[in-house]
């Protein structure tokens, strides 16, 4: 066995020394290192869970906006909300000059806050457009107008005559225009992009029509005032000279026809034959309801004919019918793949760019911004 010397003896307590003396200088840094590390995990696990608590907060506003449109723009949006077990303030709110939702989602969580800033429109689809018909279209002494100055646009996915009418709104269509002695105050657009037609929903429109029960076919001739809806009709409803008070939605499985009677009150009017109106000087009106009625006929047509007092108030949609409009008054949207108007007035709403529940309507985002 060799025995170590005395001068190698030495070094290691030199080397030992050394270390003992640089040791503080290398653990103390670690020791803040790992210190700041953990901070910084907690700093951005905190910052993820208030960003997905406020991502939920706008899809929160979202929901309630695509099912409440009206509402909110009344009365806007201001909720507290727990979410993960993280506090999560909501507000939303309508601009009306901007047509769209602004919407403002905080959460907060230890100490910390993360606010999204989020504006949303509603693209109506067809009915951004006071007609939109999936063909050629004729329009004879005509008048569109709306309530928002140069809104009342017409769209065609075929060619547009139009005589001696007068639109407040662009004129667009995916063929040609040819315009004969008629007012235009926005664009002439040709070529345009063509627009889809989408199904009518049926399912959730025969839900709220059952809630107030199912019966067979109705006939009233001259019976006065009747209230109807919500109601599920199988069969067909037949009105003559007596004025309806809706209080529902009304869905009928065959034909609708209602002739020189009132209709008051308010209920979205759907059947799965045709529509027909005539009105005779009646009206079709809306009481102190928000937003303006469906009618809609999801395999016929709709024929309005002779409503030039109040008018009728609604949106008229048939996606695989004819439309007709003659010698009316309708405050509202338009769209069929066939549109017959001769003298006719619309008049589009403002509210309509406000609507999520028509055929084809979605939320699109326009800004999404981090505080």
């Amino acid at each position: 066995m060799k025995l170590p010397k005395n001068k190698e003896s030495g070094q290691i307590l030199v080397w030992a020394l050394i270390l003992l003396a640089i040791g503080p200088l290398l653990v103390v840094p670690m020791l803040q290192l790992s210190s700041n590390i953990q901070k910084y995990n907690q700093i951005t696990e905190i910052y993820t869970l208030n960003t997905y608590a406020a991502d939920s907060g706008i899809e929160y506003a979202k929901y309630q906006i695509y099912n409440n449109p009206a509402e909110i723009q009344e009365t806007p949006l201001n909720e507290n909300l727990v979410i993960n077990d993280i506090d999560v303030y909501v507000t939303a709110e309508y601009n009306f000059g901007a047509a769209a939702y602004d919407i403002t989602s905080t959460a907060e969580k230890a100490g910390r806050s993360l606010t999204i800033d989020c504006t949303i429109v509603i693209d109506v689809g067809l009915f951004g457009n006071v007609v939109a018909c999936d063909g050629d279209l004729t329009i004879t002494q005509c008048d569109f107008v709306s309530d928002l100055q140069g809104e009342a646009d017409i769209y065609t996915n075929g060619d547009i005559d139009l005589f001696q009418s007068t639109v407040d709104g662009d004129v667009k269509a995916s063929g040609v225009v040819i315009n004969h002695s008629s007012t235009v105050t926005g664009e002439i657009i040709e070529g345009a992009e063509a627009l889809e037609f989408p199904p009518i929903d049926a399912e959730i429109h025969e839900e709220k029509a059952k809630l107030g029960g199912t019966s067979g076919s109705i006939s009233w001739n001259k019976q006065g005032t009747k209230n109807l809806g919500p109601l599920y009709i199988q069969g067909n409803l037949n009105v003559m000279k007596t004025d309806i008070v809706l209080q529902g939605t009304v869905y009928v499985t065959g034909n609708v026809y209602i002739d020189q009677s009132n209709i008051s009150g308010f209920g979205d009017l759907l059947c799965e034959g045709g529509v027909g109106f005539n009105m005779d000087h009646y009206s079709y009106t809306i009481g102190d309801a928000p937003i303006l009625p469906l009618i809609m006929a999801i395999n016929g047509g709709v024929d309005l004919t002779h409503d030039e007092g109040d008018g009728t108030y609604g949106i008229l949609y048939a996606p695989q019918g004819l439309i007709n409009l003659d010698h009316v008054v309708v405050t509202g949207s338009v769209a069929a793949p066939a549109i017959n108007l001769v003298q006719a007035r619309i008049n589009y709403p403002a509210e309509m760019r406000g609507r999520a529940d028509l055929p084809g309507a979605g939320l699109d985002i326009v800004t999404y911004l981090f505080e």
